[in-house]
């Protein structure tokens, strides 16, 4: 695809070129010499691999390959002995490098180098042009430090002052809120040693798009990376009050859309000492519930029969923007309505401590997990007793394996626990009713769609309603969001930065998408691997990967196509070449 890069971002944006040292990705023969040989996979049990990585079932394995239980079954346990390992964990985690290397050993014939736009937060911090050089020296070596701590690209620039990137080297849901957390922490470390600097030290973070050289699996290659918010950034720090960082509209809507702040005054000016009392939730603008009508079902069933003092486990499972937290927040009220007790907290990764209590009576209070395993494992007052933890997935393993235990102890003393998540990475116990959310119908999404019309006062041209349902193809938050920006997908950045998250936490072959995307539902793998100049049997392992997480479909006749149309159009979008 030969996308042309936009006018108006060429002319606003500050190219900076930084040499950086090369680094072998892959592994030289003579340096190999001597290490074992690792398992040699068939290409069903490579595809098995993936799934049980992403944590599928064997029902959903057997739903995703059209092949039986029992030919999965057959597959896992040969996988098991092939891995040399026990159970579905231990698989995931010895077959991760396998994957990995898999893709390395596939790439070594092809430069990793290729240019892609990526949502990016962008950060900058300034400091009065008459300042001791000391705290200048100190303020770069913070900047630098902390962009290494959040992944981030540090920009040192002439004068007092310094910008970091968040998003380039991976896009994440958290980029925005790590931003503010960064602007908090160079505060603190500023106000330590050069107090009076505290009140004249400016700021200024917006949102956009950046124009970055790339690896083939992910993350920036240090060539390259151009933007017009990293101007617009520092012409935001230029013109805030002293003291204080200035938000761009771009921020402030994604703090809307993720939950930044919640009920606390969106200005467009922020004092530094008061960034750390923003909490992120990842809670967007919450609509009347549309479908979901089987999986309302159990958990009503599930929430009658914890009143009657029979503990009930619940765990919903579906990818980002399907409606998890929403069908969480309606057993919410349906539990309310009865006069049960509640509970609600979002999980959330280390970085932003564990849970955050959104209890309507404890909004925005943090609780460790110890502390939430304990309200699981306490001896109920009343039924029923309703707890939930959403966004499950962002806690690490260990945490996760905490509340597994107590979540067991609380269904035992009559208490309901529902447990939210992309995917569970431990196996769900037993005792557990497993929920899986499916993709909404095409009538369901036209209504859902108009909504959010109504709500926004907003009309769409003739065929429009239908167009959007097309393209959001049973994604409930696509047509949520595709009906704000009234069908034009480019505008709505969260939207943007979910996709790229989930498209980065896969870690796929980039080139492989692409070349899929510009030809899908027509290329042969032969075709790809000829448009790539490649072997196909190097290029299979990294198709196998694509396929089992979803992203690209292989039809009966072999030939390719991104599984949903929103992805195909973004993935063209992003491909720069």
């Amino acid at each position: 695809m030969n996308a042309q890069f936009p006018v108006d971002e060429r002319r606003g944006a500050d190219e900076v070129a930084i040499e950086a040292p090369a680094l072998s990705e892959v592994v030289s023969s003579s340096e190999s010499e001597g290490r074992s040989s690792p398992p040699e996979l068939t290409t069903r049990q490579r595809q098995i691999l993936a799934l049980l990585q992403a944590g599928k079932v064997n029902k959903e394995i057997a739903s995703e390959l059209g092949i039986g239980v029992g030919t999965v079954k057959q597959h896992v346990v040969a996988l098991f002995k092939r891995l040399n390992v026990h159970n579905r964990t231990m698989a995931a985690s010895r077959g991760m490098s396998l994957l990995q290397s898999a893709q390395h050993e596939s790439s070594v014939m092809v430069s990793d180098g290729l240019l892609e736009r990526r949502p990016c937060i962008v950060l900058s911090i300034a400091l009065p042009d008459e300042v001791d050089r000391q705290a200048v020296r100190l303020l770069h070596g913070v900047l630098a430090a902390l962009a290494y701590d959040h992944d981030a690209l540090f920009l040192a620039r002439k004068g007092n002052a310094g910008d970091l990137i968040f998003g380039v080297q991976r896009v994440t849901e958290f980029d925005l809120i790590k931003a503010l957390q960064t602007a908090y922490a160079i505060h603190c470390d500023i106000a330590r040693q050069f107090p009076e600097l505290t009140g004249v030290m400016r700021g200024g973070i917006t949102a956009g798009l950046a124009v970055a050289s790339m690896k083939r699996f992910g993350g920036w290659s240090g060539e390259a990376v151009a933007s017009a918010a990293i101007a617009s950034a520092r012409a935001l720090a230029h013109g805030a009050p002293a003291g204080r960082i200035a938000v761009g509209r771009e921020a402030l809507e994604l703090m809307q859309a993720f939950g930044i702040g919640q009920g606390q005054d969106a200005s467009r000016f922020l004092s530094f000492s008061s960034l750390d009392s923003l909490l992120w939730t990842g809670e967007r603008s919450s609509f009347v519930l549309i479908g979901r009508h089987s999986e309302l079902s159990v958990l009503e069933s599930a929430l009658r029969e914890s009143a009657l003092g029979n503990g009930q486990l619940v765990c919903l499972r579906a990818e980002a923007g399907m409606g998890k937290s929403r069908l969480c927040r309606e057993i919410y009220s349906s539990c309310q309505r009865v006069g049960g007790v509640l509970h609600f907290f979002h999980g959330q990764p280390d970085f932003l401590g564990d849970s955050q209590d959104v209890s309507n009576s404890t909004a925005g209070l943090l609780h460790s997990v110890n502390e939430v395993a304990g309200v699981l494992r306490s001896t109920p007052l009343k039924l029923p007793e309703l707890v939930i933890v959403d966004d499950f997935h962002l806690l690490n393993q260990e945490k996760q394996c905490l509340l597994w235990a107590a979540a067991v102890d609380a269904r035992s003393n009559g208490r309901m626990v529902v447990f939210s998540a992309r995917r569970f990475v431990e196996p769900v116990p037993a005792s557990a009713k497993l929920v899986q959310l499916v993709k909404l119908s095409r009538d369901e999404l036209s209504a859902l769609a108009g909504v959010v019309l109504d709500q926004n006062a907003d009309t769409l041209p003739p065929n429009g309603i239908e167009c959007l349902v097309d393209k959001a193809a049973g994604v409930p938050l696509f047509a949520v969001e595709l009906a704000k920006c009234r069908g034009d997908w480019k505008k709505a950045l969260s939207l943007m930065i979910v996709v790229c998250s989930r498209l980065d936490n896969l870690n796929l072959d980039r080139r492989l998408l692409n070349a899929v995307a510009r030809n899908s539902g027509k290329a042969l793998l032969k075709d790809v691997a000829s448009a790539l100049g490649e072997n196909v049997g190097n290029l299979r392992p990294n198709l196998d990967l694509a396929v089992a997480s979803g992203v690209v479909s292989e039809g009966p006749d072999g030939r390719l196509s991104i599984a949903h149309p929103l992805l195909r159009q973004l993935i063209e979008y992003l491909d720069m070449e």
